[in-house]
């Protein structure tokens, strides 16, 4: 038989160990319902700090879309902002067209429409080199440091690049940043945004330019979307040329009076005014061309000499040109602010996305790291009486001896 004894020194170390033990578990409870956290360090639960670190992540990278999301805002809104100016810029520019081919203008009073028309096409180039709120070109592509468009005798020229940025807004959606300058004022379509009409350089009759387009889309695509030519083989006849003056086989042609519409492979041309034998009207797919140039070319043609019946006639047909020009470039810079309007679109919807896939976040956030704090008050109450009550119970053991007994 054996006898175990137990000392009073290790009896008091094994309540000390209690007490503390007691006490440890009273402060953790404390600081779980101070900081409103049940998880504040790794070693309190290592998978849900594990899952917590993981979704602080998601979360910072969620605050980091939200910056992006603004910065592209601004920037697209400044887009929308400065093609708004540029449609209202190509309005005035068609009024004043439009004033300049129907008024019986003096040689100055087209020189002062003229004069308009270069300063609005001065205020376009400058639209074209706006800058954002940083201080950068917001129409250059990447090499947004330096003006994108650069102005010159022969004309305006695009510096930039034709990279468009994407950035990202939200999970797994990036949206185009603004859109690069040359594919908004330099790669503008002319006449109807299918095909334009001119009249040859050449030209000594009267005949006029009218409406022109595709009236059959089979006919004309049947043809490889070609060129033609319009000749007149005498004031009141006409044959139909390819692009490189050839009739054509077999050959199509027609009497004119001023005003006929004239219709052949899936294309009509109206003419007005009295052509002359050898003249010619071209009517092809549509080019693109820089607004600088339409601009330059309109008033170039009203800056030119008209005394003459003839040269009356080419001036008009300039303006006609010019007026086809600038209606299709207004149509392509509202097709850019709708592109642009889209993306806007995009960014509010993307907005929406973050919102909600933070409210998940956080609400799992929530479940892994916060404190309940019912179930914790409970717990501190409870802890509190078991440390109580140990004292007590320790105070009356230490109080006991042998000589308690010995008295």
């Amino acid at each position: 038989m054996s006898l175990n004894r137990i000392s009073s020194n290790a009896l008091y170390e094994a309540n000390i160990g209690q007490l503390l033990r007691r006490q440890a578990e009273l402060i953790a409870t404390q600081d779980t319902l101070s900081s409103g956290r049940r998880v504040n360090r790794a070693a309190d639960d290592p998978l849900a700090a594990g899952a917590a670190t993981a979704i602080d992540r998601s979360l910072a990278e969620l605050d980091r879309f939200d910056l992006n999301a603004n910065v592209l805002a601004n920037r697209l809104n400044l887009q929308e902002s400065n093609l708004a100016q540029a449609g209202d810029a190509l309005l005035r520019a068609r009024e004043l067209s439009i004033q300049a081919a129907n008024a019986p203008l003096s040689s100055g009073d087209r020189a002062s429409i003229a004069r308009e028309i270069r300063q609005i096409r001065d205020g376009l180039l400058g639209i074209a080199n706006s800058t954002d709120a940083a201080g950068r070109y917001l129409f250059g592509g990447a090499q947004d440091d330096r003006p994108p468009f650069v102005d010159a005798p022969t004309g305006v020229s695009y510096v930039g690049d034709q990279m468009q940025r994407r950035i990202e807004v939200a999970p797994a959606l990036a949206l185009q940043d603004a859109d690069p300058g040359s594919e908004i004022f330099m790669r503008v379509p002319t006449g109807d945004g299918r095909v334009r009409a001119s009249a040859a350089a050449a030209n000594v009759g009267t005949g006029l330019l009218g409406t022109f387009g595709v009236v059959d889309s089979a006919a004309w695509a049947a043809t490889g979307n070609a060129g033609f030519q319009i000749a007149f083989t005498s004031p009141t006849t006409w044959e139909i040329r390819d692009a490189g003056g050839t009739p054509l086989v077999p050959a199509q042609t027609g009497p004119y009076t001023p005003g006929t519409t004239i219709t052949f492979q899936g294309l009509q041309l109206r003419l007005n005014g009295e052509p002359a034998t050898g003249d010619v009207f071209v009517v092809e797919p549509s080019a693109a061309q820089d607004i600088f140039r339409t601009l330059d070319d309109l008033a170039d043609a009203l800056e030119s000499p008209a005394t003459t019946v003839i040269e009356r006639t080419r001036q008009q047909n300039a303006i006609f040109v010019a007026l086809a020009n600038i209606a299709a470039a207004q149509d392509h810079f509202v097709d850019r602010r709708a592109a642009g309007g889209a993306r806007l679109s995009g960014i509010d919807e993307a907005q929406a996305l973050r919102e909600a896939t933070s409210v998940t976040l956080k609400a799992t956030l929530s479940d892994l790291r916060d404190t309940n704090m019912a179930e914790a008050a409970s717990r501190l109450a409870q802890q509190s009486t078991a440390l109580d009550a140990a004292q007590l119970s320790f105070q009356r053991i230490a109080s006991l001896s042998l000589f308690n007994y010995l008295r």
